[in-house]
């Protein structure tokens, strides 16, 4: 058995309700693609770092949201098995821990508003309207320039290929309350460009 796998496994069965099947089905499936296609890597938009891999993971379900705004439950777990599929690939081929891939899968899960076994932390910023740049390291660096004042962070990153989106993990969730008490009265403005920003937590109810 692989290590990582099992470790994620557990990690993802633990954080999110009835994601035993899945899991089974995303690994399985990692196994497969793992003897078919080893040279592949699973595409997030460019990304090689785990917090941009994680930022493009947010960023599709994000958009995915966007774009089926009355969806299903049953919708949105199939939704939640592509993005469930990618990850474990991804920690297969090692360009994720499994602990930061369960993480983000959590956070997925949670913006879904699929039922959690494990509460998530309320401490995740989403931010969207940025200025689009490739340089994933130069646009982390304005992120936390920009939020900095609101309390430490823990981890911060824009997705690939110029989407203008990008998250702020803050060490803790007073952090969030604070930025979103000061975006509800004034602007926030990350590289002289107001942004629009939300938390992690979905608004979406499990039906």
């Amino acid at each position: 058995k692989n290590q990582d796998l099992e470790f994620m496994r557990s990690g993802v069965e633990e954080s999110v309700y009835g994601a035993e099947g899945m899991m089974s089905l995303a690994m399985t499936r990692a196994l497969m693609e793992d003897e078919d296609n080893a040279e592949i890597s699973p595409s997030w938009g460019g990304a090689e770092d785990p917090e941009s891999i994680e930022a493009n993971g947010l960023c599709e379900t994000n958009d995915w949201l966007r774009k089926h705004d009355h969806s299903t439950i049953d919708e949105r777990n199939l939704f939640f098995q592509e993005i469930l599929n990618k990850m474990v690939t991804t920690v297969r081929r090692g360009m994720i821990s499994p602990s930061d891939g369960t993480r983000a899968i959590h956070c997925c899960a949670a913006m879904l508003g699929l039922q959690l076994e494990k509460d998530l932390p309320n401490n995740v910023l989403l931010v969207h309207g940025m200025r689009k740049t490739n340089d994933l390291s130069l646009g982390r660096s304005y992120l936390v320039e920009a939020f900095k004042p609101f309390g430490d962070i823990e981890g911060a990153a824009i997705a690939p290929n110029n989407r203008g989106f990008g998250f702020v993990r803050f060490v803790s969730p007073r952090s969030v309350q604070r930025a979103l008490e000061r975006f509800r009265i004034s602007e926030i403005e990350v590289q002289d460009v107001s942004v629009m920003i939300k938390s992690l937590k979905s608004d979406a109810q499990a039906m």
